[in-house]
């Protein structure tokens, strides 16, 4: 019946893709599109796969990333915030880590080992993935010839670059700066829910 639920709310927020692809009569949104539909399809399949039983939170979590992200971030057509507010892709560093470090947390809580690690463990490995991410941009500028890596300001009607606001080594590293400060802040709100619980508990 979990699932069942699960499998509904993915394929009502397809649904919800395919209308804003209707609604917006373009098809730059295509390719975004299709990668937030795999992204919650597999994100499914890892949740049956092992059984983690994930709120339907972490479904909603996952949407927001990736339509933020990949539609309304990227998008030149109709959205493209990543070049219209500078500081767009610097909100998602910092609420992206946020949320995936809630998922990651909730996998290393089935653990049976102390709080201390397994926020520990949590904040590294979702703070790798950060890693992993920034060296993915890298490669794609290198060998593509994208420009993932910098902030810069576009012209939006001939999709040519203008000049950088940010040069990528300064990107990256304020990329991990707000990916780590998000990460670290889920860390310390479930260090303050257990300290409050054990204060309820010993007064």
């Amino acid at each position: 019946m979990l699932f069942t639920t699960r499998r509904r709310a993915i394929i009502t927020l397809s649904i919800f893709l395919i209308l804003l692809l209707y609604l917006t009569r373009s098809f730059s949104i295509l390719i975004p599109f299709s990668i937030t539909i795999i992204a919650l399809l597999l994100f499914y399949y890892i949740d049956a796969s092992f059984k983690f039983n994930f709120p339907e939170r972490f479904y909603i979590y996952i949407f927001l990333i990736f339509v933020f992200g990949t539609i309304i971030g990227a998008d030149f057509t109709n959205f493209g915030f990543y070049y219209r507010l500078d500081f767009y892709d610097k909100i998602l560093h910092f609420v992206g880590p946020f949320l995936l470090t809630a998922i990651m947390f909730f996998i290393i809580n089935r653990l049976d080992i102390t709080f201390k690690w397994k926020a520990l463990i949590s904040f590294g490995l979702i703070f790798g993935i950060l890693g992993l991410f920034e060296i993915g941009e890298y490669l794609s500028d290198q060998f593509f010839g994208t420009l993932l890596q910098g902030v810069y300001t576009f012209d939006l009607v001939e999709r040519i670059k203008l000049e950088a606001v940010l040069t990528p080594i300064d990107d990256t590293m304020q990329d991990l700066i707000y990916g780590l400060l998000g990460n670290a802040l889920y860390v310390g709100y479930r260090s303050l829910m257990l300290f409050f619980e054990h204060r309820k508990i010993h007064p």
